[in-house]
């Protein structure tokens, strides 16, 4: 199956005039472009714009003036950070309690190429891990990146990588993760993945692709994490307002 996930055109819109603002292009306090105007530039709909600018007002980077337009705020502090899980899968330091299992290129699946914006059958760069513990293994991750990333660091060599992968691709690429869209299920594990984390073939397990992105949208990396049900419970607390 085949996995085509087009940029909305909104998002277009969203992802560069926050690119914009980050880059210091629109200051905290000057009006943005109108909404006809940014129609024109970016060639699509007044409620195509209209929806941007909500999601951007909503989290925080613009006000709007009822008569007058929109004003940059800046960057908003964000009171949400991610769950610990998917901060190890995309951060952890690899010289842990981790086992690496495979580094080399492969192939990117339709899914992996989906949510890289490249082409199915493309080359990336695999970093397969799993975290141990006393259990048994409690997670296995595999991480993609695409070539272009991946080449003149030490994401191609099998050693683990201290610091993590983030910290190593901002101070050798030059680019900075600013935000990561997860998408979970819920499924049998495959055989591969019952044998990496020593359980039963029909464990049940909690598989989420988390995809890391710069400001532009432009992503930097996808990790598919995957954790057997029978070592893991998943507790959070948050603020209802």
């Amino acid at each position: 199956m085949a996995y085509e996930i087009p940029t909305p055109k909104y998002l277009r819109v969203l992802n560069t005039l926050r690119k914009r603002i980050e880059d210091g292009d629109y200051v905290p306090g000057a009006a943005l472009p109108s909404e006809n105007q940014l129609s024109t530039e970016f060639g699509v709909s007044r409620p195509t714009v209209l929806k941007a600018l909500g999601i951007l007002k909503q989290d925080g980077w613009i006000e709007s003036q009822q008569g007058k337009g929109s004003f940059v705020r800046g960057r908003p502090v964000s009171g949400r950070t991610s769950p610990d899980y998917a901060r190890d899968a995309v951060e952890l330091d690899e010289t842990g309690e981790t086992e690496i299992l495979h580094v080399g290129p492969v192939l990117a699946s339709p899914r992996i190429a989906a949510e890289l914006q490249i082409p199915d059958g493309t080359p990336v760069y695999e970093r397969r891990r799993r975290t141990l513990s006393e259990a048994g293994p409690v997670d296995l991750v595999s991480t993609f990146v695409p070539v272009d990333i991946a080449v003149g660091t030490d994401i191609t060599k099998p050693d683990p990588i201290p610091g993590g992968l983030l910290d190593l691709i901002a101070r050798h690429k030059g680019l900075r993760a600013d935000y990561a869209t997860e998408r979970m299920t819920a499924r049998r594990v495959n055989e591969a993945e019952a044998a990496a984390l020593d359980v039963p073939a029909d464990e049940p397990v909690l598989s989420v692709v988390i995809t890391v992105h710069q400001a532009s949208g432009d992503p930097i990396m996808a990790s598919v994490l995957v954790m057997p049900g029978s070592r893991h419970e998943i507790e959070d607390t948050y603020a209802l307002s």
